[in-house]
């Protein structure tokens, strides 16, 4: 598998790190994890067609994580000369099928390409052509969810937005790699539905993944070097996220 950062930073404009967006590759499968503000483009930047993305899964319903559904989809409908050719599948947690209703809505067929399909994930596991995916509850909003993806004999697990949580340890445990958030340093005050850097410390020595990537990070987070804070309490290797890094699993 390879995992492609698009977007590492939060709604607040950083021109260094753009709104959630992460590309997971396995052998037969282009799996979108969120779709902030910019991701398609970046798709273009490093050489992905984004009609051949086979499954979108959203950790919840904030604008930075689904800013950029509704311009992917317009984009899909409306591709010129070249077409989709397979089913897009788009899953979020609950409320996602009301949420994805009102987008249809306000604007109609536009966002409705041929092949589209969307679900609610509920929890759980489901198998798709080379992969499962385990979805949990998580600490942020009513729709959060964590994601599990295993395919090759190895796995990743995405934090989404959460406060600390045992469903996500538990998920994480072992894992070859967790892409944990964290939205601002220890000494600021703490904001609700989020990580600190301890409480990211806390997560990795409970579940022990083997390889870690520090995202979602707000720009206090860059001035106060919170990843060598991470990186100095751990026995795992800490990665800092960037707009475009690839991490291969």
């Amino acid at each position: 598998m390879k995992l492609t950062i698009l977007g590492s930073g939060t709604c607040i404009p950083n021109s260094k790190r753009g709104s959630s967006g992460y590309l997971l590759e396995t052998p037969k499968s282009k799996i979108l994890l969120d779709c902030g503000s910019g991701t398609t483009w970046k798709l273009e930047k490093i050489g992905i067609d984004y009609l051949e993305i086979d499954h979108i899964f959203f950790s919840h319903l904030h604008p930075d994580h689904t800013g950029d559904l509704v311009p992917f989809l317009f984009a899909t409908k409306y591709s010129h000369i070249k077409k989709r050719e397979k089913p897009l599948f788009l899953w979020g947690g609950k409320g996602f099928n009301n949420f994805f209703k009102a987008l249809k809505k306000a604007y109609g067929n536009w966002i409705v390409p041929v092949g589209l399909n969307f679900d609610e994930l509920k929890g759980g596991s489901g198998h798709f052509q080379d992969f499962k995916i385990t979805a949990t509850k998580t600490r942020h909003i009513e729709s959060s969810l964590a994601y599990k993806i295993e395919a090759e004999g190895k796995s990743i697990v995405y934090s989404g937005d959460t406060d600390y949580s045992e469903s996500l340890i538990n998920l994480s445990v072992n894992t070859e790699l967790l892409i944990i958030e964290c939205a601002l340093p220890n000494d600021i005050s703490k904001m609700s539905g989020h990580l600190t850097p301890g409480e990211v410390i806390k997560t990795i020595n409970e579940s022990k993944p083997k390889k870690v990537v520090v995202t979602h990070l707000y720009p206090e987070c860059d001035e106060e070097n919170v990843i060598e804070t991470i990186r100095s309490n751990v026995d795992a290797q800490v990665l800092e996220a960037q707009d475009l890094l690839e991490v291969s699993i």
